[in-house]
């Protein structure tokens, strides 16, 4: 009798100890995946554009250049399935945009509306893929170079 008590009692330690384990294991997983990435960003690839350097034209002469490069987030099954990276619209579109506008002051770029730039840009891609496929577009490098001080060196 004593013996069967011993082996019940055993018994009973053994599963309450591997029960309690599992289910702290368990929790710090949850825990783990809970602090862990937002859903935001689970599938998101960054990707960065080459530098692009564009000519800006005023009165008919080389005013400056632009050089500008971008930070973008895609969708990493959009991109696996996509034949032409977003890169070359995004340049494209970059391009354009700043050769032909004329009312964009680069003596003073504080003034530049960056993120109606950045948003107008990102709908003229994605109107361009035929459907949404960039979803931020972040600036890494927009600066106006002279010039005076390409000469200067």
């Amino acid at each position: 009798m004593t013996a069967r008590l011993v082996a019940a009692g055993l018994w009973l330690c053994a599963t309450v100890f591997v029960s309690s384990h599992l289910v702290a294991d368990w929790r710090a997983k949850r825990a783990a995946e809970a602090a862990g990435e937002p859903s935001y960003f689970r599938g998101v690839s960054y990707e960065k554009t080459r530098a692009l350097s564009v000519p800006i034209l005023r009165e008919g002469r080389i005013a400056g250049y632009v050089v500008a490069q971008f930070v973008y987030t895609v969708d990493t099954e959009d991109l696996r399935r996509l034949r032409v990276p977003p890169e070359s619209f995004i340049l494209d579109e970059t391009f354009q945009r700043l050769f032909a506008d004329e009312t964009i002051d680069f003596a003073d770029l504080r003034a530049f509306d960056m993120r109606g730039f950045l948003a107008g840009l990102t709908q003229s891609v994605n109107a361009r893929l035929g459907e949404e496929v960039v979803r931020e577009l972040m600036v890494e490098e927009f600066n106006f170079v002279d010039p005076a001080q390409i000469r200067a060196g």
